[in-house]
């Protein structure tokens, strides 16, 4: 890649979806899982088999399966999110090539935002636990009670851009959320590289160094069509 210092970027800021496009969270849902099962019903398991369908999902939804009685369920539940809020930060990840792709877009004087599905207390702690804060210049989370909007959180973190949508981009890993991002104005484009993400037809970055290449030297340069549209 070129000299990240000697030319004009063709995009002056992103948005991420931080819980599916820069953190990888299977390792640490995988523990929280674990650790809980252990303590609530001295139940040793291998949660892998059911990481990729339910990780993404309310603790309920997998503990359903893991538990009959109702109140070992609630008990687990509780527990999944302090576990979760605790230890497992420590076993929270990137995706592979994040830190490399992000300290190219920042080089370049993009500004990084970041949107979440959790309290941003939460949120932060995550980002801070994996090393991600230091390249963000805005992180919208969802506020207590509230519920998931992918347009209001990128909206936000064009605001505090100050920038025109069109000279943005958004990466987001579901379908909706960057249809719901396109309609602010922004590019938004689909990751491919989450695993057990959706996987629609269409154009989509392949890895977060794809994304670098397109905030850079624009669409075509990272393998998409200039007319590339949201999902």
């Amino acid at each position: 890649m070129p000299s990240r210092r000697t030319f004009e970027p063709a995009y002056r800021g992103v948005i991420f979806d931080l819980d599916e496009t820069l953190i990888d969270s299977r390792t640490a849902w995988r523990y929280t899982v674990e650790e809980t099962l252990m303590s609530v019903a001295n139940r040793r398991i291998d949660a892998r088999p059911l990481v990729e369908e339910y990780h993404r999902r309310p603790w309920r939804d997998s503990l359903a399966i893991l538990l009959d009685d109702p109140e070992e369920r609630q008990r687990a539940g509780e527990l999944c999110e302090r576990i979760a809020g605790r230890s497992a930060m420590k076993r929270l990840l990137v995706f592979d090539g994040t830190g490399m792709a992000l300290d190219e877009i920042r080089g370049a004087h993009i500004e990084i935002g970041a949107i979440s599905r959790l309290p941003h207390a939460v949120a932060l702690k995550q980002a801070q636990a994996t090393g991600l804060d230091r390249f963000l210049t805005v992180l919208s989370a969802t506020p207590e009670g509230g519920g998931w909007d992918a347009g209001a959180r990128a909206g936000e973190c064009l605001s505090y851009f100050g920038r025109e949508a069109g000279a943005c981009i958004f990466v987001g890993a579901e379908a909706r959320d960057v249809e719901a991002a396109g309609k602010l104005g922004v590019v938004a484009l689909r990751a491919a590289w989450p695993p057990g993400g959706e996987s629609p037809g269409g154009e989509a970055l392949a890895s977060p160094a794809a994304a670098a290449v397109a905030l850079l030297f624009g669409l075509e340069a990272a393998g998409l069509s200039p007319e590339t549209e949201a999902g």
